[in-house]
């Protein structure tokens, strides 16, 4: 068996079905971990762009305790901040909730209600077919809509926010919700180490002229027909304490990033302040073409607007990472058109959980006398993708080879 890619998704059915097949795993960059990829800052790993996960995160919690991490997991309350024309707001709680002047009592009102109603509602079938950038304004109201939900759906999806099933948007808001927030202290890439111990590993492309070597091929990569969007992180240290949140949207469509992390408000075990700035791009956009000190000049600049005392000659400590395929277009119209069949024949793509969101189940379908498993997080839905929701996909692929 070959899987092409070694994400946690590929490494994860690497790891558990190792005992049953000989398996060998291709992956075409120098490091393994996918989005979950790391690197190294003052002694210690960190991830190349943000992560976190929630309590409701069942796939990934089980596995960590299944690897024996359990007990250093860390856990905090939410630390959010909405930074809104030039102005920072504590969004964590009813009384942040009173306090946020961009909407009146209203709006505030409203916000609450329908917030409660999604959170509580279970059946995410109502919300296909319709657009968020349409349901949104229609039930939040037309000020929560300009000054909250636009920034956020088109300062992710760009150009593709009217393309945006609520289905998303519901999925965010009922299983997050205010959750607790979770990191794996030491860094994910401890998950990384485990599932990959005593995998063979191929720092190469795959050729498919080589397919007929193998019995099976597991195919983790972006598909071809499925519109992404690519992601830059800024990562820097500071000897500057900039805020005392964690998490900051950006909620400001003019500006290059959309989020902005205080990491070490979560976990301080480097020395110093540690720092994320990221967003997503299209492919061709000019970040993926231009030098680093470009992104750099643009992002920092934006950040001493919003932190006037914040000094670049502070940064100790500087790295940019970039993605290709980071995020895809959650729209089920399209994805049911071009993600690739769950089986040979088969009219129905998606199969339904009545506990847990649905996904996309990655069977066979035949490329020449070699059958092929696409399994990739544009299959996850209504998720947009996640390390919980690629264990549970991985996971379900894993448990049909018997």
């Amino acid at each position: 068996m070959a899987i092409i890619g070694a994400g946690i998704g590929g490494l994860y059915l690497g790891y558990k079905l190792k005992d049953k097949y000989e398996i060998a795993i291709f992956e075409k960059e120098k490091e393994i971990g996918g989005l979950l990829g790391s690197f190294k800052l003052g002694g210690k790993y960190l991830e190349k762009t943000y992560h976190h996960i929630f309590k409701s995160d069942k796939y990934i919690l089980e596995l960590i305790n299944e690897l024996g991490l359990g007990e250093i997991m860390q856990w905090r309350k939410e630390n959010m901040a909405v930074y809104y024309q030039n102005n920072l707001y504590a969004f964590n709680s009813p009384i942040d909730l009173l306090n946020f002047l961009p909407l009146n009592i209203s709006d505030k009102f409203r916000l609450g209600l329908v917030s409660i109603y999604l959170q509580k509602e279970n059946n995410f079938k109502k919300f296909e077919h319709v657009k968020a950038y349409e349901w949104l304004p229609k039930y939040f109201g037309k000020n929560v809509w300009e000054v909250l939900w636009k920034p956020l759906l088109k300062g992710k999806f760009g150009k593709y926010y009217k393309d945006i099933d609520m289905t998303w948007f519901w999925a965010r808001i009922h299983f997050r919700g205010h959750s607790e927030l979770g990191y794996l202290r030491g860094g994910f890439k401890q998950i990384i180490e485990k599932l990959s111990a005593n995998l063979t590993i191929i720092h190469k492309e795959i050729n498919k002229r080589d397919y007929k070597n193998y019995d099976l091929i597991i195919d983790t990569s972006p598909i071809k027909s499925v519109e992404y969007l690519g992601a830059v992180d800024v990562c820097f240290t500071s000897k500057q304490n900039l805020s005392k949140f964690y998490w900051h949207n950006i909620n400001d469509l003019k500006a290059p990033f959309i989020a902005f992390i205080q990491h070490s408000n979560f976990v301080n075990d480097y020395g110093k302040h540690v720092y994320y700035m990221g967003g997503y791009y299209p492919s061709n956009h000019k970040y993926f073409r231009v030098k680093d000190e470009i992104i750099y000049k643009e992002f920092f600049g934006y950040l001493k607007k919003m932190f006037k005392d914040f000094e670049e000659k502070e940064v100790e400590e500087k790295y940019i990472f970039k993605f290709k395929y980071a995020q895809h277009i959650p729209d089920k119209s399209l994805l049911t058109k071009r993600v690739p069949p769950t089986n040979v024949g088969e009219e129905e793509i998606y199969s339904f959980d009545k506990l847990n969101p649905p996904s996309l189940r990655a069977t066979p379908f035949i490329k020449g006398d070699c059958p092929v498993i696409h399994m990739n997080f544009a299959q996850i839905y209504p998720q947009d993708r996640g390390i919980n929701y690629a264990i549970r996909q991985a996971k379900e692929v894993a448990s049909s080879f018997r």
